[in-house]
């Protein structure tokens, strides 16, 4: 009987049923989670065949079927890699559309009448006028500094994006929470076609199928060349 892999089955279970516990009402989520779930059944499918050989099958017989049902998973598992990037980017991207319609972070027509009046504040004013502009969620001010080169404003590139952060984590902390979450599905996305990717290879061993490829051609021409002397 051929080695089982009913611990990857039980792995992508395990992988599925915890990927969306913090967010198990979010669509995105509830999509990816349906993609691993569609590589559970085609793995858990794959491995009840590998490990229950038909009595009318040899074992190379028995192998060479096995190897081409896992190509045909093989090219489902690059499939479910493509479209789950393509859900995960579409979630995250909305979720990102919902920060701007939060925090408008874009520079206005006073732009640089702000960039001017900012310069000429000390530092302990230029940073009270940052707390101010990131409480009150005064994005286009905030935007004339942050968005513009380091030279115009006297500030780091470190504190420019310090301040961009500060602005988003507090008028769209929830948001960013539902990034990371996103995040953090994609990657169990991720580990569930990696693993499934490897059973696949264990089972299409290029030098063992071409054995036993050759070895058929061989029998086939045998039993051809048998026909044709019994005509």
């Amino acid at each position: 009987m051929a080695k089982g892999h009913g611990h990857l089955v039980m792995a992508l279970q395990a992988m599925s049923d915890g990927m969306i516990s913090d967010m198990p009402d979010h669509s995105t989520a509830r999509q990816l989670q349906a993609e691993v779930n569609r590589l559970r059944q085609g793995v858990a499918a794959l491995n009840s065949v590998n490990t229950n050989r038909s009595p009318l099958d040899t074992e190379a017989a028995h192998a060479l079927k096995v190897a081409k049902m896992a190509r045909k998973l093989d090219t489902e598992i690059t499939a479910t890699t493509n479209r789950s990037a393509q859900i995960w980017a579409a979630g995250f991207s909305d979720a990102e559309r919902r920060i701007g319609e939060k925090i408008n972070l874009t520079p206005d027509a006073f732009a640089s009448e702000i960039r001017v009046a900012f310069r000429g504040l000390n530092t302990n004013a230029q940073g009270e006028l940052i707390r101010d502009l990131v409480e009150q969620n005064r994005g286009p001010e905030l935007a004339a500094i942050v968005k513009a080169p380091s030279v115009l404003t006297g500030i780091t590139d470190a504190q420019r994006e310090a301040y961009g952060e500060a602005i988003v984590a507090r008028h769209a902390s929830a948001e960013l929470d539902e990034q990371k979450a996103l995040e953090d599905v994609f990657t169990v996305v991720r580990a569930a076609t990696r693993a499934s990717a490897s059973f696949v290879k264990d089972l299409t061993n290029p030098r063992m199928i071409e054995e036993i490829e050759r070895g058929a051609n061989a029998a086939e021409a045998a039993g051809s060349a048998f026909d044709q002397s019994m005509q």
